[in-house]
Order: C-alpha cells, then sequence, then structure tokens
C-alpha cells in the first residue's frame, strides 16, 4: 500500500512537471494568480471605465475608439457587452441611426445574457421602423438620406428575426410589405403580406394584410394588367378576410370591394351584350343579358337587360 501511495505521488509529480515544462497549452486560458478575476476581465473593466470618462467629458471620437478596442480586444467580457451597448446608444443619440442598429445587433447576437438585451432588442426596433417610415439620420454631421428599401428590408428582417414569436415580429413583417407597396412592387409586397398571413395568422396585423393584398391585386387588374386571375384572387382574399375576422373594421371594407366587383362584374356583361346586340348577334347577346339577370337580383341593369332579352325574342 505505501508503495502503491509513492507510485500516486510521483507520478503526480511528473505529471506537473511536464505541464510546468510544456508551458499552457494552445487554447487554454491562462491560470489567473492572486486574483478572483481571470485575466483580461480587469484590463477590460479599467479600459470601459476610461472610454465612460471620454464620453462624458465629451470626447465622442476618443470614445467611439475605446469602445471599438474594448469589443474588438475583449470580445466575450461583460464590459464588451456594456462597451456594445455604450456605443450603440453613443450613436443613437448623435442621430447615426444605421450605426446604431449595428452595434445594438452584435449586443443582441453576441450577448444575449445581457442585462441590455431588452433594451437592444426595443431600440432596434424602433431604429428599423424610423428608416420605414422615411429619411434619417445616418451620420455625426447630420445628414439625412432616405435608406434603401432593400436595406430597410434587411433591417426589419433582422428585427423579426431576434424575436420571432414576439409582437414586434409580425409588425416588422407588415412594415416590409407596405414598404414594396409605397415603392410600387406588387408582387414583393403580396409576399411579404401573405408571410403574415401563413407564419402570423392570430396577429393583429393579419386583417389589415389580407386587405392590402386584395387592394393590390385590383390595382393591378385597373392599371393595364387585365387578368381576370387577379380579380378572382382578389374576392378570394376579401372573402377570406372576412370569414376569419368577421368584426374587424376591414371586414366590413372587405364586402365594399366585394359588391364593387359584383357591380363592375355586371356591368361588363352588360356592355358585352350591348357589343353583341349591335353587331346583330343575337343568341350571343341574350347569353350576356342572362348573365346579368343571374348575376343580380334587381337594380337598373337587372330591369334593363330583361327588357332587351324580350324585345330580342329570347
Amino acid at each position: 500500500m505505501r508503495k502503491k501511495a509513492f507510485l500516486q505521488l510521483a507520478l503526480g509529480g511528473i505529471s506537473l512537471s511536464l505541464l510546468a515544462s510544456c508551458g499552457p497549452q494552445s487554447g487554454a486560458l491562462p491560470i489567473s494568480s492572486g486574483s478572483s478575476a481571470p485575466i483580461g476581465v480587469t484590463a477590460a473593466n479599467t479600459e470601459l471605465g476610461q472610454a465612460r470618462a471620454y464620453q462624458s467629458a465629451g470626447k465622442t471620437r476618443k470614445a467611439v475608439s475605446a469602445y471599438k478596442d474594448i469589443i474588438k480586444s475583449y470580445p466575450y467580457t461583460d464590459a464588451s457587452g456594456e462597451a456594445r451597448f455604450s456605443l450603440a446608444r453613443l450613436y443613437d443619440q448623435e442621430g447615426n441611426l444605421l450605426k446604431a442598429f449595428e452595434a445594438y445587433q452584435g449586443l443582441i447576437s453576441q450577448h444575449p445574457g445581457s442585462h441590455r438585451y431588452a433594451t437592444a432588442i426595443q431600440r432596434q426596433e424602433t431604429v428599423a421602423h424610423s428608416a420605414a417610415n422615411g429619411i434619417i439620420k445616418n451620420n455625426f454631421l447630420g445628414m439625412k438620406t432616405r435608406i434603401s428599401p432593400e436595406k430597410t428590408e434587411k433591417m426589419l428582417i433582422q428585427v423579426r428575426e431576434n424575436a420571432p414569436r414576439a409582437v414586434s415580429a409580425s409588425k416588422a413583417q407588415f412594415a416590409i410589405g407596405r414598404i414594396w407597396q409605397q415603392e410600387g412592387y406588387a408582387e414583393k409586397s403580396i409576399a411579404a403580406y401573405q408571410k403574415i398571413s401563413t407564419d402570423y395568422a392570430t396577429s393583429s396585423h393579419a386583417p389589415e394584410s389580407l386587405y392590402q393584398t386584395g387592394q393590390i391585386l385590383i390595382l393591378k387588374s385597373e392599371r393595364g394588367n387585365q387578368n381576370k386571375a387577379n380579380v378572382n384572387r382578389a374576392r378570394h382574399i376579401f372573402t377570406d378576410l372576412i370569414q376569419r375576422f368577421p368584426m374587424h373594421r376591414r371586414a366590413a371594407d372587405a364586402r365594399k370591394r366585394l359588391a364593387m366587383l359584383s357591380g363592375q362584374d355586371i356591368q361588363r356583361s352588360y356592355d358585352t351584350a350591348e357589343f353583341y346586340q349591335k353587331k346583330g348577334k343575337t343568341q350571343s347577346a341574350i347569353f350576356y343579358y342572362r348573365e346579368v339577370l343571374r348575376m343580380s337580383k334587381s337594380g337598373a341593369l337587372h330591369n334593363q337587360a330583361k327588357q332587351r332579352i324580350t324585345e330580342l325574342g329570347g
């Protein structure tokens, strides 16, 4: 037993000697001596204090440089998270919203456990919607620039992906649809709105996204694209809106749009019947006059079509 214990102690001593002689292993954290904090943390905190001192003294450029140095040199420390947040806030207060957005994203992606996380999420959302709503400042000189729809879409997608189950996700997705709708990109806008129907079907933005999709399709049919499929798609979407959200204010608007579309169909059939009658094509005229009767129960066109059928011997 004594020999066994002696051998174990001897082997342990040899192992320690080998470790000491070989030096620290690649990738291993350095062993701190005489300090409760890992090597680097103290230095990072010291530099963070200096950066904040620069900021308090109004030395913005020095503060920015110091915060960036901390982020680069000590990326995994709490000080790095604080530096990212302070940098974002500094950009935010100066009106440099694009850089503020990027700095907030750095904290969100690299320091999800930070107590600044929720604030960063909220501020980033605000910045993205500011870009979506128009022109924002994007540098320290206060110059205002219109953010491209592509860039704004990327910002809103980032907001959506950072909190995919939060209310902010459907709000961001709806904003994407509005951007492309305002820019005149019908298909991109429709695709963005349809994503709300599939991914955020119960959100408060779902009824409006359905209504706007129907409106875009009607507009497409009126502006040179007489594709009947667009009108039929609009009918389907308005009907879906009414069935899913019968008490929503857009349900009433959808009913009006359906009535309008129905009226247009009646007028179109009547005009077609009149065209064939003038051409002397009696049977074709009677067919379309009967279409008017089928689609309407009363009204001026209904009565006129009925009279025409009688006159033509139908």
